[in-house]
């Protein structure tokens, strides 16, 4: 890749991902220096920092101090296009203070919800709900079983037949499976009842370790001669795993709640559509018959 390019590709990843809040340079602390200035006005390590962590996954995998000059050149340009457009006046045109406005309310309320959401849902009611939804899924049966996969009933026998000889369960499978799986002679794995076709599902589940089923089985996919080299019950998901969709989980219906409270507290007024001018629900007139 060229400089240019890369150049190119830098700027546009930048624009698409970096937040307003990187433009708002704070002023310098102890704990956030300065690390260049743009007409005299600072541009601080968070600002920096900020701009980094939201940079795409390919890029983020840069380290920093490689990037580091094109970040502050990025936010150096974005510093003299805003300041650009103060000296235009531009916050004074009546649709830019709408914009600003709504971005302002998007702020505010994802700044509310982020705080009351990390107030209510702790890790403590993390571990507490996991728990709770943990009793309400108890252990399923699993077994682990290898198949032979053909395409017609004749060939299922033979197979069968070969194994019912002492022929070794896997290895036949290699030789006339014309499944996916024959590579790994007929393993499937272990897995519930719900994650196979009925048919199939039914008989495997019906097999003890070490048991072929006697007769071939037909599914959707073709005829089957089942082993079952195992069972067992499922392990839960351990907590660590499954932490993302719990914390959604509870979010998300926090979210719900907190919008909910609010409501009682409120009056929503529901006006009349209105119905002079242009005002006026569109409406999609119905299609031509077309002429024969």
């Amino acid at each position: 890749m060229t400089r240019s390019i890369r150049s190119a590709f830098f700027v546009a990843a930048a624009f698409a991902v970096a937040s307003p809040a990187a433009l708002a340079q704070p002023a310098k602390t102890a704990g956030d220096p300065v690390v260049a200035r743009v007409n005299g006005q600072p541009i601080t390590r968070s600002a920096v920092m900020e701009f980094y962590n939201q940079l795409p996954p390919q890029m983020a995998q840069i380290p920093l101090e490689q990037i580091l000059p094109g970040i502050i050149n990025e936010l150096a340009a974005r510093r003299l296009l805003s300041d650009a457009a103060e000296k235009a006046k531009l916050g004074d045109d009546a649709a830019v203070k709408k914009q600003l406005q709504s971005a302002r309310e998007q702020v505010l309320q994802q700044a509310y919800l982020d705080r009351k959401v990390k107030e209510d849902v702790t890790e403590a009611k993390m571990k507490t709900r996991y728990d709770e939804l943990i009793k309400q899924q108890p252990p399923q049966e699993e077994v682990h079983a290898r198949h032979i996969l053909v395409a017609n009933e004749a060939d299922a026998k033979a197979a069968l037949d070969e194994v019912k000889k002492g022929a070794d369960f896997t290895e036949v499978s290699k030789k006339r499976s014309t499944g996916p799986t024959a590579a790994t002679g007929g393993d499937l794995g272990f897995f519930t009842k719900d994650k196979m076709v009925p048919e199939f599902a039914e008989a495997a589940f019906n097999l003890q370790p070490g048991q072929v089923t006697e007769t071939p089985v037909k599914t959707q996919f073709g005829w089957h001669v089942i082993k079952v080299e195992a069972r067992r019950k499922s392990d839960p998901p351990k907590f660590e795993d499954v932490r993302g969709q719990v914390y959604d989980m509870m979010a998300g219906e926090a979210v719900e709640k907190l919008v909910a409270d609010l409501r009682k507290s409120a009056k929503i007024e529901q006006l009349d559509w209105p119905q002079d001018g242009g005002s006026k629900l569109p409406t999609i007139a119905p299609a031509e018959p077309k002429k024969k």
